[in-house]
């Protein structure tokens, strides 16, 4: 197959944008993934692909991811090493890339643990918190307007796959978070004097945690729907990282 070597190609520059420009992931209903894991990961959680890109260098060193590719995928292509790193996202590409419909992992029919993320910024917090949460069994991720995309390089990466499987919601605000929990306790992780803490609370049968964001935590307008308040005993910091918050809290409740 011949390699392709231009910028100018149309798939290179597609896939390249899609994995810069949220806005373009949104419109299309598709995201993309780079290197191998990812790649692996996608050709195991989805059923199609729409674009695969790989080097004859990725096909000799991950011969399996590339062959479960291009079996999912509607059109394949060989592209050159320079073309891959004009693309990657990565200051070491690996020399994959893939164009994927946005997966609709459904929430169980009944959930009982639930973690809703309020403005966290960052990538990587999203993506680690995504991971933890199906590591521990949380049966659902609900996101508010200002978190960070989940299907962004950085928080793809560090959802490690888990961002493919675990049922992600979008709520707009906090009234439509309070309606899609309103069977269940919603506790708001904050520092507050009514705050009760873990370690000491048993959790109702059907709970939903609250993270907020790094900088503000959880919102007034999101604290206001939280029926209870839930704080981290610590001896010495002033906060943790919103990421280690919400694993040392779904640790808990997951018990």
């Amino acid at each position: 197959m011949e390699e392709i070597s231009s910028r100018k190609n149309q798939h290179a520059r597609f896939l390249r944008e899609l994995l810069r420009d949220a806005q373009l992931r949104n419109e299309q209903g598709l995201f993309a993934v780079e290197g191998d894991h990812l790649c692996k990961e996608a050709a195991r959680s989805i059923a199609t692909a729409e674009l695969f890109l790989y080097t004859k260098r990725a096909a000799e060193k991950y011969p399996e991811t590339v062959g479960e590719m291009i079996r999912i995928s509607e059109t394949s292509l060989v592209i050159t090493e320079e073309l891959s790193e004009y693309i990657s996202d990565t200051k070491s590409p690996q020399g994959l890339f893939a164009a994927v419909k946005m997966p609709c992992a459904a929430m169980p029919d009944d959930p009982r643990r639930i973690i809703s993320l309020d403005g966290v910024q960052d990538p990587g917090n999203v993506g680690t918190i995504i991971r933890t949460a199906e590591a521990l069994g949380i049966d659902g991720v609900v996101l508010l307007n200002g978190c960070a995309d989940v299907f962004s390089p950085k928080a793809l990466r560090a959802s490690m796959g888990s961002a493919l499987r675990m049922p992600v919601i979008n709520a707009a605000n906090a009234e439509e978070l309070k309606e899609i929990l309103s069977d269940f306790t919603i506790y708001a992780a904050m520092l507050d004097k009514n705050a009760k803490r873990l370690g000491g609370e048993k959790f109702p049968e059907k709970t939903a945690v609250v993270i907020g964001s790094e900088g503000g935590g959880v919102s007034e307008e999101v604290a206001d729907i939280c029926g209870e308040k839930l704080y981290i005993p610590i001896k010495k910091a002033e906060s943790l990282n919103a990421a280690v918050a919400a694993a040392i809290i779904l640790w808990e409740i997951s018990r």
